[in-house]
């Protein structure tokens, strides 16, 4: 350290002349003393330099540098730990989203005040109060990082609100007061939603290198698809379906509140019981994700992945105002947004369309796990090939989406009556557009980012989430408002893909600063 504090300009003490070397470079041969002199210099620097071999590696390449050193990289391994611990949460924040549509008949019958009305607003919550929530984000992710604000904002609140939802299970409260609870849990699942994706970007981008970040911003996403398989799996083991139960209280349309029921058919503490023990359920999953984040979860690690890593991006209120007025990421974010409102019908409408051909909402449910199982392999697989080819990234798109336009556009076609279809094609169809359809999400994110440069990462992949939120939030409000709509809503899965493929043509992928060509 004495020597590397003496440097100056390259050189150390050890490399000035000495104060006698000024008088001897005079005489009758200039020249060969001068020589004579600096040989003996170099012969004292090797001499001296024996005592301290470390040292006088780091002046001589100092030395050789001239005074530029280039940044310092290291790969750590932890990275799989931080991205393990984000997907966890990501699966958390799925499976809250998804908590009340497996048990909406037995919630109906334990809470008599409920409706399918109520079911739908535990998720539309989210949706609604996204765009609301997003300014605060930015603010305080820019404020104090990545790290703290997914450990004290978003996996505490979210831990505490599941801890409340378990009251049942200790206590006797009433409908309503559990009703309140449950819907300050999907507001503040909407918010962590809102953390998931404003922060992903910026801590993939932290940790990962170039060519690992498409998986790793996979490897989230698809956890918070999954979240959804968990809830459905779990919520019938756990909670008995009252249909079942007691059939000759129920009509075609689920369970039947009737104040002319013998007591013995009164199975609302039951339910409620059980209920409670779903709770409890995402309750332990949320302490496990705590367990995990709070020991350990940085923001970002002491050295950076690769050397672009250390250039600082925009401010997150510039980099808004430079997104916003970049054509070429205006036309991604129409691609991402066009692209998720098949996937949306497919996940909310699928069972109210298929009801006339005969398909159930068991068979739907099957459907939806198995379209999301096999989209999270599609997934994984496309991230490692952008990873792999970079500069191919626009054609790996267009390939995805022309395959997921010609699936859905079948689809379309069989929904709306136009061809003749059977249960086996029309399940084939789905489950192959929506997985083409979603496991490109992590490559526009990726994409975006990379085109974006020197936008901030936690400003391209939130305006990705909100053009996400703000399309399917305004298709379900005119679905739900005109008839009109929702006879013809099959109509999206054949012209929004090919309104994504149109602008994804239009854009320019050339340039991409940030960690290598996007082609």
């Amino acid at each position: 350290m004495a020597c590397i504090r003496s440097c100056y300009f390259g050189q150390s003490y050890r490399d000035r002349q000495w104060p006698a070397e000024d008088g001897e470079t005079s005489g009758l041969l200039p020249d060969r003393d001068g020589l004579y002199s600096y040989t003996e210099t170099l012969d004292r620097i090797s001499e001296t330099s024996e005592g301290s071999s470390q040292s006088s590696r780091t002046s001589s390449r100092l030395g050789r540098e001239e005074g530029m050193v280039a940044p310092k990289t290291r790969l750590y391994r932890r990275r799989w730990y931080i991205i393990a611990a984000f997907s966890i949460f990501s699966l958390l924040q799925g499976a809250i989203f998804s908590s009340w549509s497996p048990i909406a008949a037995s919630t109906i019958a334990a809470y008599p005040q409920w409706t399918e009305a109520t079911i739908s607003w535990q998720s539309n919550l989210a949706l609604i109060t996204s765009p609301l929530f997003q300014f605060p984000a930015w603010c305080l992710v820019a404020k104090i990082g990545v790290g703290p604000t997914v450990r004290w904002f978003a996996v505490l609140p979210l831990t505490i609100c599941c801890m409340f939802r378990c009251l049942p299970l200790v206590c006797n409260i009433s409908g309503e007061t559990f009703t309140t609870i449950t819907f300050l849990t999907s507001t503040c699942g909407g918010w962590a939603s809102i953390i998931i994706f404003t922060t992903i970007g910026g801590l993939v981008s932290a940790w990962f290198p170039s060519g690992e970040q498409t998986l790793a911003t996979g490897l989230a996403v698809v956890a918070i698809n999954l979240g959804s398989i968990v809830s459905s799996l779990a919520g019938p083991a756990i909670v008995d379906d009252p249909v079942i139960m007691y059939p000759a209280t129920t009509n075609s349309t689920g369970w039947t509140h009737s104040s002319t029921s013998p007591p013995w058919l009164d199975n609302s503490s039951t339910l409620r019981s059980q209920i409670g023990n779903f709770m409890f359920f995402h309750f332990l999953l949320a302490l496990l994700v705590l367990v995990l984040v709070v020991p350990y979860f940085p923001s970002s690690p002491d050295i950076p992945p690769e050397n672009a890593k250390s250039v600082p991006r925009l401010k997150p209120m510039e980099g808004l105002r430079v997104a916003l007025s970049d054509k070429n990421i205006i036309l991604l974010l129409l691609v991402n947004g066009l692209s998720s409102l098949p996937f949306m019908w497919m996940m909310s409408l699928m069972d109210v369309t298929l009801k006339p051909f005969g398909i159930n909402e068991k068979v739907v449910g099957y459907l939806t796990s198995i379209t999301i199982i096999v989209s999270g392999i599609l997934t994984i697989a496309t991230s490692r090939m952008n990873d792999r080819f970079p500069a191919k990234t626009k054609p790996i798109l267009l390939t995805l989406l022309s395959l997921a336009s010609l699936c859905s556009t079948i689809l379309g076609f069989q929904t709306l009556g136009f061809v003749a279809t059977s249960h086996t094609s029309l399940f084939i169809s789905v489950v192959l557009s929506g997985s083409l359809l979603a496991c490109g999400k992590p490559i526009l994110l990726q994409a975006a980012a990379e085109v974006a440069y020197p936008v901030p990462e936690v400003v391209v992949t939130a305006l990705m989430n909100q053009t996400t939120c703000l399309m399917t939030s305004t298709f379900l409000f005119l679905y739900s408002m005109s008839p009109l709509v929702a006879a013809w809503s099959p109509l999206c899965l054949l012209v929004a893909p090919l309104l994504a493929i149109f602008a994804l043509t239009k854009v320019q992928f050339l340039g991409c600063a940030g960690a290598g060509e996007c082609g």
